[in-house]
């Protein structure tokens, strides 16, 4: 077979000045869509004002029952005493990475005090409970409240505007680019079957 008898597919190459030259006659189009969409972004994120959200957060490290053996074991397992506050007092309690003893309790609200009222109560909580516990033991190393209450005056849920508006410019430019591809795609489908 000769080189002039091999068919030649020209339809299925890519030419990269064709695309560049299409972008380039479609730039108004890119730069209007691209900044209408731009300026949606901009009036979401200015009217995007959630209720504010304030967290709280205190530790208690949880008390020891120590044995005659000299074996010590705790007074509330933590995993199963942050499933009862949660349950109980609505609060969120973890165990931070590489602790055994200690319980991190969390509180989320709109409003402050209620988060340290929420938190003492629990704490107020864990302590009767674990004191009934202890009534029945002699040695005893009692449950505590480590630091204070902390609650923080800066809300946790404030919007990113900046992120919001930088990703509304670039979905807009990749959608106005996306848009004029396929118009030329409708475009040459439709002088192809004018031509049939």
């Amino acid at each position: 077979m000769n080189e002039t008898s091999k068919p030649i597919l020209q339809e299925d190459e890519i030419d990269l000045r064709e695309l560049f030259k299409t972008l380039w006659d479609k730039r108004v189009f890119i730069a209007l869509f691209t900044c209408s969409v731009t300026a949606l972004a901009i009036v979401y994120a200015l009217f995007q004002n959630p209720t504010p959200l304030y967290k709280g957060t205190v530790f208690v490290e949880i008390g020891e029952i120590q044995r005659e053996n000299f074996q010590a074991s705790l007074l509330d397992h933590p995993s199963n005493l942050a499933i009862i506050l949660e349950r109980e007092k609505g609060v969120q309690a973890t165990v931070p990475k590489g602790s055994v003893s200690i319980l991190e309790v969390q509180k989320t609200d709109t409003d402050v005090s209620r988060i340290k009222e929420s938190l003492g109560a629990a704490i107020e909580f864990i302590m009767q409970r674990h004191q009934e516990k202890a009534a029945f033991h002699e040695n005893v190393i009692m449950t505590k409240q480590i630091g204070e209450i902390s609650a923080g005056t800066t809300p946790i849920n404030t919007p990113k505007k900046q992120l919001l508006i930088v990703v509304g410019a670039m979905t807009g430019f990749i959608f106005s680019i996306f848009l004029v591809f396929l118009m030329q795609f409708i475009r040459g489908d439709e002088a192809t079957a004018s031509k049939a």
